[in-house]
């Protein structure tokens, strides 16, 4: 069952694909690994969201409504033989094409980490943190 979430997560990830550069990606989802192409030929983004948290906010004593924030993680894997610079380069293209595909406003927080090295893929990756904090339904009684 899909859930208000995984629409959500959806929707930015289809906007993202459709964006610009990221055209030529590959999108594919964090889990389960095996999935990752061996060897990488072209760009590959896993994505995996690694968290969602609910809270709840109240207004007045008895009503209150709740926010919902994911993290999500999207791996940029570079082709192989492809020099460190680049792989800088997709990512922060994958950065800036997320915060671009975000018309509502659901982006709170964008990040890089430092580069890493798959094992099992054999080639070198960057993440891109994204957390999303969104109202979840309306208003209701506490």
């Amino acid at each position: 069952m899909m859930t208000s979430v995984d629409n959500r997560i959806d929707r930015l990830i289809g906007r993202v694909k459709a964006h610009g550069a990221m055209r030529a990606f590959v999108f594919i989802p964090g889990y389960p690994a095996h999935k990752t192409p061996n060897p990488v030929t072209k760009y590959t983004v896993a994505v995996t969201d690694e968290e969602v948290r609910v809270s709840r906010r109240f207004i007045g004593k008895d009503k209150c409504f709740r926010i919902e924030e994911v993290k999500l993680c999207l791996r940029v894997y570079a082709p192989e033989n492809s020099s460190g610079a680049s792989l800088l380069r997709a990512s922060a293209m994958l950065m800036d094409a997320v915060e671009a595909c975000d018309p509502d406003r659901e982006i709170e927080s964008v990040s890089l980490s430092g580069i890493g090295f798959d094992t099992a893929s054999r080639t070198e990756y960057r993440d891109v943190n994204v957390t999303l904090r969104f109202l979840a339904g309306g208003v209701s009684d506490a």
